[in-house]
């Protein structure tokens, strides 16, 4: 979800009859610091049936409610399994765990926990392998080591556990930086007009400012239909849904040469592209 910064007017009308540019201040979402782009992809958490396999499942648990808050806004959609433990991970493996798992990015936890070495500290171990099925063809690794101090001594270990899948899971939260897009709109400011698409926009609700500006593209001049077309295409890209923002775009551009849509053309061309 994009976060609404503050909006800017910007009037570039050269007469009654021609659109005005309405401009939006937000932050969009990047990839995360891995180098991994999570968005809009499915993911599922995997842990081994090992000796340390549940302080593994308690990690993987906190890892997907910070994967959840940021990619679903909270809902659990990140799905949890278990696989007997393997020796190494290998490419076969990954493209396996895709399949079983039906998710579109797969992460292997695989803790050990060493024998302690004094009284108050535990080795910790943990490989991470991640693959993307709509990236690159490879299993991305990731390695840590810890010293983890139980309050118990070895009998609960679920506290170290959480801080670890929390450690883990800021790796591959997403980056955000700001963006300008801009909307057009026309000074015919009445109930259900250009002006409340703008606010509803201005809300971040473009779900429902695309049903105020499907009104204008079944009817009025080729110009004001072909700007409401950008317009649903632009709120297509800001929920994320970049095949349907292209369709509204060629919509746009069968209509009428709008200077904006080139920009819009490219965002939308970078985003299939990835």
């Amino acid at each position: 979800m994009k976060k609404l910064l503050f909006p800017l007017l910007a009037l570039l009308a050269v007469s009654a009859c021609s659109p005005q540019v309405y401009s939006l201040m937000l932050d969009v979402r990047g990839p995360s610091t891995s180098g991994l782009d999570l968005s809009r992809k499915s993911l599922a958490i995997v842990t081994m049936e090992t000796p340390d396999s549940t302080f593994d499942r308690n990690a993987a648990s906190a890892m997907a409610r910070v994967l959840e808050q940021d990619y679903f806004g909270g809902e659990e959609l990140v799905g949890m399994y278990r696989v007997p433990a393997a020796d190494s991970v290998s490419l076969d493996l990954m493209h396996s765990l895709i399949m079983d798992t039906d998710a579109d990015v797969v992460f292997l936890l695989n803790s050990t926990i060493d024998l302690p070495d004094d009284k108050a500290r535990l080795p910790l171990s943990t490989s991470l392998s991640v693959y993307d099925s709509m990236g690159e063809d490879k299993v991305h690794r990731f390695k840590g080591q810890a010293y983890m101090l139980p309050k118990d001594g070895t009998s609960d270990l679920s506290e170290e556990a959480e801080k670890v899948g929390n450690r883990i899971a800021t790796r591959f939260l997403s980056t955000w930086k700001t963006e300008s897009f801009s909307l057009y709109y026309f000074d015919d400011f009445n109930a259900g007009s250009w002006e409340s698409a703008l606010k509803l926009s201005y809300e971040n609700k473009f779900a429902k400012a695309i049903d105020v500006w499907s009104k204008f593209v079944k009817g009025g001049t080729a110009l004001k239909r072909a700007a409401a077309s950008y317009n649903i295409a632009m709120a297509f890209y800001l929920l994320e849904d970049y095949e349907m923002a292209s369709k509204w775009l060629d919509m746009a551009d069968s209509l009428e040469n709008l200077s904006l849509s080139p920009g819009l053309r490219k965002r939308i061309t970078e985003r299939l592209e990835k």
